[in-house]
């Protein structure tokens, strides 16, 4: 049970909106459905009313909501990963006419991720063929149909670059600030862009992180203003600066010891991660997150927008 105030309740009621066109302004209407964007009351409605959406029937699909965004997981054999896809799907569907919510079919996303490169027949909702996508964007993550995270380690090497660009006044070699500052604006803010989720991504290949690892040495350098026959590695030792991959490996070891006492029962389920085990490498987490026994030998995704 859900208890709402009454001032939340009070909210709602009497509200109007007139729409404005330049210096002309239309007359006003009542608002009879909807609340008012950002109220606090927005995501407890919400969550009401998507309360009853359909759980799926195996341990094999996952449903997860965030927000208004829901992805639909399924892992295992290939025939067996379609079946039960597409009778979630099915069910999915009659939910989502009963209480008249509309989804754009042409607008979501389905992946198969896989190293073969033959693949099923789309999965369908409303009798509407989702196509297959090579890589799909999920809570600023990239994933892509390999789950090589090239595009996403791509991506976030453009947006640092970019951000260090803004920031070049500042840690330029022209700028006032002291070193330690720099490096402080360093950590702050053009790192955690770096390494953001880096748990699930960092185990890619050392090619895409030397992108990262790149970035990293021009802007110890722009905060040092060392001269060009110094190495990076003496650079980063008098910062103090780890390699990236280092660092990446010390949040990865941190996230994977708190997962036993995460309040998500989806990080709950990832397998214990023993960093000395080189076997069991933060690239197979994410294969299995819904099988507990043998690596699937495919996975599906599915995003609804």
């Amino acid at each position: 049970m859900v208890k709402i105030s009454t001032n939340h309740l009070a909210s709602l009621r009497g509200r109007r909106f007139a729409v404005r066109v330049g210096s002309d302004l239309s007359s006003e209407r009542a608002i009879d459905a909807g609340v008012a964007q950002g109220s606090k009351i927005g995501p407890i409605l919400f969550n009401i009313y998507v309360n009853e959406i359909p759980s799926p029937r195996n341990c094999q699909t996952r449903l997860r909501l965030f927000a208004d965004d829901t992805d639909v997981m399924s892992t295992g054999e290939s025939i067996k990963v379609m079946e039960d896809l597409n009778y979630y799907l099915e069910q999915l569907g009659k939910w989502l006419i009963m209480w008249k919510i509309k989804v754009n079919a042409d607008k979501c996303q389905a992946v198969y991720f896989t190293r073969r490169r033959k693949v099923p027949d789309p999965p369908k909702l409303h009798r509407r063929a989702i196509k297959w996508s090579k890589d799909t964007k999920y809570l600023g993550i990239t994933l892509d149909s390999r789950l090589t995270y090239d595009k996403h380690i791509t991506n976030i090497h453009k947006k640092t670059r970019s951000a260090k660009a803004r920031l070049y006044p500042l840690l330029g070699r022209n700028s006032k600030l002291s070193p330690k500052n720099k490096l402080l604006l360093y950590k702050t803010i053009l790192r955690p862009k770096m390494t953001y989720a880096s748990p699930v991504w960092g185990a890619a290949a050392h090619s895409h992180i030397q992108k990262l690892e790149a970035t990293q040495n021009i802007i110890a350098r722009q905060i040092t203003n060392a001269h060009w026959f110094i190495r990076n590695r003496y650079i980063l030792k008098d910062l103090r600066l780890t390699p990236v991959i280092s660092h990446i490996k010390n949040l990865a070891t941190k996230f994977f010891h708190s997962v036993d006492n995460h309040t998500n029962d989806a990080i709950k389920e990832i397998p214990t991660y023993d960093p000395s085990n080189r076997k069991n490498v933060p690239g197979r987490f994410f294969f299995q997150v819904a099988k507990e026994q043998d690596r699937p030998t495919s996975a599906t995704l599915e995003q609804f927008c």
